[in-house]
């Protein structure tokens, strides 16, 4: 593929990208709620005014409206358009990375922004991200061994491994982290995503999805506590959006920090 049409299809990537994730803060807006993704069609929720496709162009339409609705000038939150910026450079990359296999990692790409949101929000993570993330991470292993590099039989060998590994690790730490606390430590949701992660990204995935999301979570979670000024002691904080960010980090970067690790250690 000559450099200018790959250049061309990273360009439309970013845009399909943004459009698609335009879709997912419908997603990730209406299904905590019980409402249908599909009706009614986009629309303001404090006045209810229909959104016009011209009113609903990712990127551009919140940027040419100042952040406000078109109505009742009331304010559109700014996650918006910076989630409909993220899908379109997650989007990008995943084509510069993998090329013809990026449509695969795309549908994986939308699952970890949904989680992450709806985690953020609501503190929960829907079926469809966390055991549908586990039956996609089959398929996937199958479709293309992304981080294995074997045989698509191996690959889906390892791909449950992968997936028994991260529910069982997680499993082992919330277990210990409620005797040890004397309450819930950490949502079976949370459990379930680390086994979609493995699903995906192996035993190896599993291990750095969990160092790097615990580093991660830590710097969150002590920036959220100063800005919120609420008692550490009852603060509740979020983990499954580092998981979702630690997973893709491994899936775009893994390999290289690996290896920058082992050569700091050698």
């Amino acid at each position: 593929m000559s450099s200018s049409l790959n250049s061309l299809i990273a360009v439309w990537s970013f845009f399909f990208g943004s459009v698609i994730a335009s879709f997912l803060n419908v997603v990730i807006w209406r299904v905590p709620r019980g409402e249908s993704i599909v009706r009614p069609p986009s629309h303001c929720p404090r006045c209810g005014a229909c959104i016009k496709w011209y009113q609903n162009i990712p990127i551009f339409s919140w940027l040419a409206l100042g952040g406000k609705c078109a109505d009742c000038r009331g304010k559109i939150s700014p996650r918006y358009i910076a989630i409909e910026t993220l899908g379109g450079f997650l989007f990008m990359f995943a084509w510069l990375r993998f090329g013809l296999d990026a449509p695969f990692i795309w549908v994986w790409i939308a699952l970890m922004i949904v989680g992450s949101a709806i985690d953020f929000d609501h503190k929960l993570l829907p079926d469809f991200v966390t055991v549908g993330g586990m039956i996609y991470g089959l398929f996937l292993s199958l479709a293309i061994p992304l981080v294995f590099g074997q045989a698509p039989w191996t690959s889906l060998l390892w791909s449950v491994v992968g997936a028994l590994s991260g529910l069982g690790v997680m499993w082992l730490i919330r277990t210990l982290g409620t005797l040890a606390f004397k309450r819930e430590a950490m949502g079976m949701g949370d459990v379930l995503l680390m086994g979609a992660v493995g699903s995906v990204s192996g035993w190896d995935g599993v291990l750095f999805a969990l160092i790097v999301s615990s580093f991660l979570g830590s710097i969150g979670g002590v920036v959220a506590m100063l800005i919120s000024r609420k008692c550490a002691r009852h603060f509740e904080i979020p983990y499954g959006p580092y998981i979702c960010l630690a997973n893709l980090i491994h899936i775009f970067f893994g390999q290289e920090i690996v290896a920058w690790y082992l050569g700091i250690l050698k």
